[in-house]
C-alpha cells in the first residue's frame, strides 16, 4: 500500500472525531454565551447592591450569591468541555501518529475517547443544573428583584 493511500485512510478515520470537535465547539459557544449573560446580570445587580438598604439589599445579595454559584457551574462546565475538545484533538493526532508509524494506538485512542465522553457528560450535566437553577431562581425572585430595581432606579442612574 502506498503512503498516499495510508494517509488517505487515516484522514477518513479522522473525519468522525473532527465532527465531534465541531460539536464540542458549538457547546463551548453556548456555555460561554450563558456565562456572559450571568456576568452581565452580576454587573447589573452590583449597581443596585451598592445603593439598596435593609431587606432590599439582602434580596439583591442573595441574587448575587445565586448568580455566582451559576457562574461557577459554567466555569467548570467550560473546563470539562475544553478538556473534551483537547482529547478529541489528541485522538486525531494519535490516529495520524499510529497510522504513519504503523503501530497500534487503539487502546490509547479508546481510553481518550471514553474520557472525552465522560468530560462531555459532566459538562452537559453542569449545563442542565445551571439551567435548572436559573429557571428556579428566576421564577422565585424576578418580581421581587424588579420591584427593588424600579424603586432604586433613579438613585442608581445619578451615580453613573
Amino acid at each position: 500500500m502506498s503512503e498516499y493511500q495510508t494517509i488517505s485512510q487515516i484522514m477518513q478515520a479522522a473525519v468522525s472525531p473532527v465532527f465531534l470537535l465541531a460539536g464540542v465547539g458549538a457547546l463551548l459557544n453556548v456555555l460561554s454565551g450563558r456565562l456572559g449573560r450571568i456576568i452581565d446580570r452580576l454587573r447589573f445587580l452590583q449597581r443596585y447592591i451598592d445603593i439598596t438598604e435593609g431587606e432590599d439589599k439582602a434580596v439583591m445579595l442573595m441574587n448575587r450569591k445565586q448568580s455566582i454559584f451559576r457562574m461557577r457551574l459554567m466555569y467548570i462546565s467550560i473546563f470539562f468541555c475544553t478538556l473534551a475538545g483537547l482529547m478529541v484533538c489528541m485522538v486525531v493526532a494519535a490516529l495520524f501518529i499510529g497510522g504513519i508509524n504503523q503501530f497500534s494506538l487503539d487502546s490509547f485512542i479508546s481510553i481518550l475517547f471514553v474520557a472525552c465522553m465522560i468530560c462531555l457528560i459532566v459538562s452537559f450535566v453542569l449545563l442542565s443544573l445551571e439551567i435548572f437553577l436559573a429557571t428556579k431562581t428566576t421564577r422565585r425572585n424576578l418580581i421581587k428583584t424588579e420591584t427593588i430595581v424600579s424603586k432604586y432606579k433613579y438613585q442608581g442612574s445619578s451615580n453613573e
